[in-house]
């Protein structure tokens, strides 16, 4: 058995965060690329396709949360058992992530399956773009092993500070798609034009290269696989540990597109159509704005979980301290930044003056909220790292439902379209403080005989 011993327990901390940051950066870039170029093939068929496919996209991010949700359960113990040296409980926690992928592949795939047609009526699918949903979802839930698994063997590899590897695997399958999107769709070398169902079948044979990479990665490179037959006891109590973090985190990672949702909602009613289309092509910009504080975010999940399991508290509280500085600087940067940018961009996505001046609006005053966002952020996900998902629940719940979205609806009568941003704003800002409670009383105050959590001691 391969023995890993903890990587990020010493040295200096900002170089090890900033080296562990970079590579997911090009990960983040390549499910841009990935999502863009689904986007673009298929806007090239027309209009109903293109709404077909806007259609499929809440649905896969509530399936995609519930992955990502597992994913980070995953990590964090793995990470923690990682800094504690108990290396069977890496192996196994690993290896039971996937049979829990496989469990709720099962699950989701037979229920898609027999839901699709009254799921995606209730939510306005009908003629052509109904059939064109189920034609492209009908391929994705087949398949949808090979888009659920490997963001767990990712997330294993990464608990490990193995950053390298999962950007190979993204990338690899961002170009295949890139490659494959057009021969399927159009039909290219002999391979018949499948349109809608072209680009499913791109998803699912890029993304199942890609599961076979990280598999193997995971297995051959890291030793994380078990093959030795377990008992049913300890896959339960390995997937209660992998739960006990995933079920949180995939709920809260549902409440920002939900307030998005409800933004949406807002604007419309009070700036129509014009409002509507400056926070969608707003929240865009932001997206590649926020791709370091989202790169950042994964780094902190092996940082702060092998620290936390070898109980070096002081690194842990210091990992709190690096991050609400380096969130004070990415604040400043980005208002920096859009200052100068803000009117060149909107105008990548609009010509008309009216929604060009309200995307700057956006994205002028969302920028002062950015160093709140990003330290919540990262507040949150050490919190998960750390094996504590209540409190990040806490946070997230109290961030979007308590506090933004109440705001919202306060801004929205009272100043409109800016109501709503500067609600959105403000409320970013009390979540970060609530955060820095939050950070203070789990990383500062915690006694050193709670450093060591419940993970089994058995290697």
């Amino acid at each position: 058995m391969k023995m890993h011993k903890p990587t990020l327990i010493e040295g200096p901390l900002l170089k090890q965060l900033l080296s562990l940051t970079w590579p997911s950066i090009g990960g983040f870039l390549g499910i841009i690329l990935f999502n863009i170029t689904d986007t673009y093939f298929v806007s090239r068929m027309g209009t109903e396709p293109l709404a077909a496919m806007g259609f499929t996209f809440p649905v896969i991010m509530v399936i995609g949360s519930a992955s990502s949700g597992i994913s980070l359960g995953a990590g964090s113990v793995i990470s923690r058992a990682m800094g504690q040296g108990n290396h069977h409980l890496m192996k196994r926690t690993a290896t039971d992530g996937i049979l829990l992928s496989i469990f709720l592949v099962g699950l989701v795939s037979i229920t898609g399956l027999f839901t699709m047609d009254p799921l995606f009526r209730l939510m306005g699918a009908s003629g052509e773009s109904l059939r064109l949903v189920k034609d492209y979802m009908f391929i994705w839930y087949l398949g949808a092993m090979t888009i659920m698994m490997p963001p767990i063997s990712d997330s294993s590899l990464r608990a490990t500070g193995d950053m390298i590897r999962p950007l190979i695997v993204m990338l690899v399958i961002a170009v295949l798609n890139f490659i494959l999107d057009p021969i399927f769709i159009f039909g290219y070398f002999a391979v018949p034009a499948m349109g809608i169902k072209g680009a499913a079948y791109a998803t699912v044979l890029s993304r199942f290269i890609g599961m076979i990479a990280t598999l193997s990665f995971l297995h051959f490179h890291a030793g994380l696989v078990e093959f030795s037959r377990p008992h049913m006891r300890e896959i339960r109590e390995s997937w209660g540990r992998i739960l006990h973090v995933g079920i949180p985190a995939a709920m809260t990672q549902l409440l920002p597109p939900l307030t998005r949702g409800v933004l949406t909602s807002l604007a419309a009613s009070s700036g129509g159509a014009a409002a509507v289309a400056a926070l969608a092509a707003g929240s865009r910009i932001e997206s590649f704005i926020q791709i370091f504080m989202m790169a950042f975010s994964i780094a902190l999940v092996p940082m702060v979980g092998q620290n936390w399991g070898a109980g070096k508290m002081d690194r842990v509280h210091r990992i709190r301290q690096i991050s609400l500085r380096l969130s004070l600087v990415y604040g400043l940067l980005v208002i920096l930044l859009l200052q100068f940018l803000a009117a060149p961009l909107a105008r990548i996505f609009s010509s008309e003056a009216q929604v060009v001046a309200l995307i700057v609006l956006y994205l002028k005053i969302t920028a002062f909220a950015a160093a709140a966002l990003s330290y919540m952020t990262w507040i949150n996900q050490s919190l998960n790292a750390s094996g504590h998902p209540r409190s990040s629940a806490r946070l997230n719940f109290f961030a979007y439902i308590l506090v933004i979205i109440p705001l919202s609806f306060l801004g929205a009568r009272i100043a409109g379209f800016t109501g709503i941003i500067a609600a959105l704003a403000l409320g970013q800002f009390i979540g970060a403080f609530w955060a820095h409670g939050e950070g203070i009383m789990i990383f500062k105050n915690i006694s050193d005989d709670r450093n060591i959590e419940n993970l089994p001691v058995n290697s």
